[in-house]
């Protein structure tokens, strides 16, 4: 599968994440994502993910916090009130562009 497929179809899942969020707090793991994704547990789908979230977090578009003390994953906190939620909520296919634009 090549790679911009493979982005595409993260960024998707984590918008239709958003637009069907019901609460104010969104957390999201590599692995989850990958899994909405349609990857399963596939290794480098999950490296993938987890290089979109941290870049989305380097541009400050999510929060990262670690998912417990000894673990080395992290959750990524995503809330109402932030610029991806708004955006997402208000025009998906903008959002997606957005994301891809910053991957690239």
């Amino acid at each position: 599968m090549k790679f911009e497929n493979i982005e595409r179809r993260l960024v998707e899942a984590l918008i239709v994440l958003l637009l069907n969020a019901r609460g104010k707090v969104v957390s999201i793991k590599a692995t989850s994502l990958a899994k909405m994704a349609g990857f399963g547990s596939n290794h480098s789908a999950i490296l993938k993910a987890a290089r979109l979230l941290r870049k989305l977090s380097m541009y400050k578009f999510l929060k990262t916090e670690p998912s417990s003390k000894r673990s080395k994953t992290y959750r990524y906190i995503l809330r109402i009130d932030d610029e991806l939620w708004q955006i997402a909520k208000k025009d998906p296919e903008r959002a997606k562009e957005i994301i891809l634009k910053l991957l690239s």
